[in-house]
């Protein structure tokens, strides 16, 4: 058994405060342990009121001795005595931890932890589960779809009669079942390599005991076709082939010299010429386009497709167990759930990760604030009562234990159901230990996050690995779909792991830098997702410079207190990975316009307990710049400098090796657009869609309005550091959910969103007086003249009517106030019945195309 450290801590009393709407997560308490001479005395107001004020503390608010440590040592039978010694503590095998002045009994992170014999599961040493309690298992992936010569590596999931997780060391075997396919071995998965060309068959077998499951392999033979294309289109979450998608070739001046529909087998065949575009179209998913492809490589391209993110909707409803605790009768309870996401969170919808808002009031001390939260917050307390909540979920593999006679595989083909990880972080903390200014609309919730992560027993993790649920299609204005009801144990496995990362020095956006940070610890199941475990949360306010504000006990800035669980519930052995996440606006729920954030990405060794960051965790990637001055041509002639239909950065970002530009419609159907990091500020000219598909490029409205867009730069690098380009990844599969994330190392976004302008005050039709003050609203637009700092433009204000000195009359604005907001004075010359017009215009004072106007009229007294 591998020895614990014992590390310092620093004393002082546990501070209870947690209210982070924004990132949905709370508190909670463990209570006291107990103690071997009986309980400490119940009744006190300070700590000289317990029987030896070295051992125990005072809680105020629950006026009661509790043990008090100061290091591990405080902990054990040796320094407290028998009389005073810890149950808990001298029961387990690993003893206890002095984390934040408490007790808290010791969790173990992996086997090696553990005595011989036994292994660690769920944070405790306990006996291995035998093969023979295995009843079923799954392969991912189910299903391959590759050329001759690949090498892909398999998981398999185990779980009992009762379909609870199984994670077992030894027992579970490998083999190939096909010519097609060699390889073999034994443990949780195996690496086989795809040998001869065959069609769709299962040639990769998982066996413990006589339980056995299956992978299913189609093997293409090598492409060899001289100045020709072939490109493989799959469901990037499936794996299941795409038939009739249309693959379209284009030059560099986006005309079209080649296209193809894709077969059974997802292929399609076409001829292309050096640097050319390959883009993939089809109704039921996002379109995809690789730019300026290299043919100078395999030309054997495997591209993923993800399906249209608001076409189905589904998921899981989730209820809270056993989170009424002795003493706790008046405390906030919260727990912020999820199902995992495959692939980047960039990828997901916001609404496919936490589902719509809904509106609370929290009450405390005679005072009521209203909240709106995502239906996958869960609150308990303050007068609020929420028993079930709502998670959404994102297709993937299912089996007929969630289709009532549908047949499952028609099921994964159409998008219909999906299997991910439940989880959730939850907290409790008793209402007299909530901080005085929580209910103060100007508190910022990251702050009083990350005051609040150094508690010891206040926040805990829930996993249900295999969480099933369907999907079906979403009607407008009807009601939600019926969900599956999933139980979560508020309190499974505490976040008992505090420790200290350093952040890197945070990027410049516009006139100053990123505002705060959040750094996510979680593991990546395969075929499930991302599923977080822990996190942290700094702010950047004083000062505003490269760093984190420095944190309560901390030696400097740039350091963020982390607390995580270990890996459990059937997730035992999975990769730990850390995410720290700088933005320039509130974290979680909706993106909105102009929103930046940069993300470095790093895996994890293993879990550590440093409370003091004696050692604090070094990401070795710096955060990438925002990758402002991306633009847009959807005009059929050229404009401001761009060619037709031509997008372009107008810099490259340092440190980025891969861009993409996606464009969102108003039914959210999106066009993805992988450019080469090195070729964004050449741009690429975007072919015209086949004539039955939208262009997504536009909003789909009937004003032939822009689509949204967001930017994305990505630096990406094999585990030894070597960088890969576009073209490696596309002819790899790395562009795929899973591969892809494996792969990133530090991503930037900006949300630009589109242009548009409102008019926000008087409604129209209101009388006015002469001279009355205007308010208009600009999003996606940045107002002002000065182009070399990324302004767009101006706003343009046309007054008809009103008179002869009225009409016609001009108002230029190159200023915006707070929230977008852009306010002007009536001309003094305008009275009776008033048109107006505002309209943006680029610096020279052209309208854009497509032209963004919105029309007004007033009676002028």
């Amino acid at each position: 058994m591998r020895p614990i450290p014992h590390p310092v801590r620093s004393p002082g009393l546990v501070l209870a405060c947690l209210l982070a709407c924004a990132m949905g997560c709370a508190m909670s308490d463990m209570g006291a342990p107990f103690i071997q001479g009986g309980p400490a005395d119940s009744a006190c107001t300070v700590d000289q009121d317990c029987a030896d004020p070295a051992l125990f503390f005072c809680n105020t608010a629950l006026s009661r001795c509790e043990p008090a440590c100061r290091t591990d040592l405080d902990c054990s039978v040796e320094r407290r005595g028998e009389l005073n010694a810890i149950i808990a503590c001298e029961s387990s095998a690993l003893g206890c931890r002095c984390d934040a002045s408490r007790c808290i009994p010791a969790l173990c992170t992996g086997d090696g932890d553990c005595e011989d014999g036994k292994v660690c599961g769920d944070g405790v040493c306990r006996p291995p589960p035998p093969a023979s309690s295995a009843a079923a298992c799954r392969v991912v992936p189910a299903r391959v779809v590759a050329p001759v010569g690949t090498t892909q590596r398999f998981e398999a999931w185990v779980t009992d009669a009762k379909g609870q997780p199984v994670v077992l060391r030894d027992g579970l075997s490998w083999s190939a079942v096909s010519p097609q396919v060699k390889g073999g071995g034994s443990g949780s998965g195996a690496t086989f390599t795809l040998d001869a060309a065959g069609v769709d068959v299962e040639a990769v077998e998982a066996r413990v005991g006589a339980v056995s499951c299956r992978a299913s392999v189609t093997v293409l033979p090598p492409h060899t076709a001289a100045g020709q294309v072939r490109v493989v289109v799959t469901d990037g979450l499936t794996g299941y082939p795409i038939e009739g998608a249309r693959v379209v070739v284009a030059d560099a001046l986006g005309s079209t010299t080649a296209r193809e529909s894709t077969d059974a087998r997802g292929v399609a065949v076409l001829a292309a010429l050096s640097d050319s575009t390959v883009s993939v179209f089809h109704p039921d998913f996002g379109y995809l386009t690789v730019a300026n492809y290299d043919m100078g490589g395999t030309r054997d391209l495997r591209l993923p497709l993800r399906r249209n993110p608001r076409d189905l909707e589904g998921g899981v409803h989730t209820g809270f167990s056993n989170f009424e605790l002795p003493g706790m009768s008046s405390a906030l309870s919260m727990g912020w759930a999820g199902l995992s996401v495959p692939g980047l969170l960039s990828e997901a919808a916001p609404y496919q990760a936490q589902g719509p808002n809904k509106p609370i009031e929290l009450r405390q001390g005679g005072t009521v604030r209203a909240f709106e939260m995502p239906s996958n917050i869960w609150v308990r307390g303050l007068d609020v009562r929420s028993e079930i909540v709502a998670v959404p979920g994102i297709a993937g593999e299912c089996d007929a234990a969630i289709e009532d006679g549908t047949d499952p595989e028609t099921a994964m083909r159409t998008g219909r159901c999906g299997t991910r990880t439940a989880w959730a972080l939850t907290a409790q903390a008793p209402t007299g230990e909530l901080p005085a200014g929580m209910m103060d609309p100007a508190t910022d919730p990251l702050l009083l996050l990350a005051r609040a992560l150094p508690q010891s027993g206040r926040f805990f993790s829930a996993v249900q690995r295999d969480a099933r649920f369907p999907l079906v299609p979403r009607v407008d204005g009807g009601y939600p779909p019926a969900r599956p009801l999933t139980s979560l144990d508020f309190r499974q496995v505490p976040l008992a792991f505090p420790f200290v990362v350093r952040v890197p020095p945070l990027p410049r956006y516009r006139d100053g830098y990123l505002s705060r940070a959040l750094v996510m610890g979680s593991v990546s199941a395969p075929g499930r997702g991302m599923v977080p475990l822990g996190l942290g949360a700094a702010v950047n306010d004083s000062p505003v410079d490269t760093n984190t504000d420095t944190q309560p006990l901390l030696s400097t800035p740039g350091l963020v207190r982390v607390r995580m669980a270990p890996a459990h519930h059937g997730l035992e052995g999975q990769a730990y990975r850390l995410m720290a996440l700088a933005s320039s606006g509130v974290l979680g729920g909706w993106a909105p316009t102009g929103l930046a954030t940069s993300a470095v990405m790093a895996p994890l060794d293993a879990l550590r307990f440093d409370p003091e960051g004696l050692e604090p965790v070094t990401l070795a990637d710096a955060f990438l710049p925002i990758p402002e001055g991306a633009r847009y041509n959807a005009d059929a002639s050229p404009w401001n400098g761009l060619l037709s239909r031509e997008w372009r950065m107008s810099a490259l970002v340092p440190g980025a090796t891969l861009v993409r530009a996606v464009f969102t419609d108003k039914d959210f159907h999106r066009w993805t657009v992988w450019v080469d990091g090195r070729r964004a500020v050449t741009g690429v000219r975007l072919p015209v869609p086949p004539p039955d598909l939208e262009d997504r490029t536009f909003q789909g409205d009937m004003l032939g309005s822009r689509a949204s867009l967001s930017v994305e730069a990505l630096a990406v690098a094999t585990p030894e550091g070597r960088s890969l380009s576009l073209s490696a990844l596309a002819e790899s599969g790395g562009l795929a959910p899973e591969p892809l994330a494996a792969t990133v190392r530090a991503t930037s976004t900006l949300n630009q969103g589109r242009p548009q302008v409102a008019w926000v005050h008087p409604v129209q039709g209101s009388s006015v007086e002469r001279g009355a003050k205007l308010i208009l609203w600009v999003d996606g637009f940045r107002v002002g003249t000065d182009t070399a700092n990324g302004d767009e433009g101006e706003v343009w204000v046309t007054f008809s009517g009103g008179g002869p000195e009225c009409d016609p009359a001009v108002t230029r604005i190159d200023s915006v106030q707070r929230h977008g907001e852009v306010s002007f004075f009536l001309p003094t010359s305008c009275s009776g019945f008033v048109r107006m017009e505002a309209s943006l215009r680029d610096p020279l004072g052209r309208p854009l195309k497509p032209a963004v106007s919105a029309g007004s009229a007033l009676l002028v007294k």
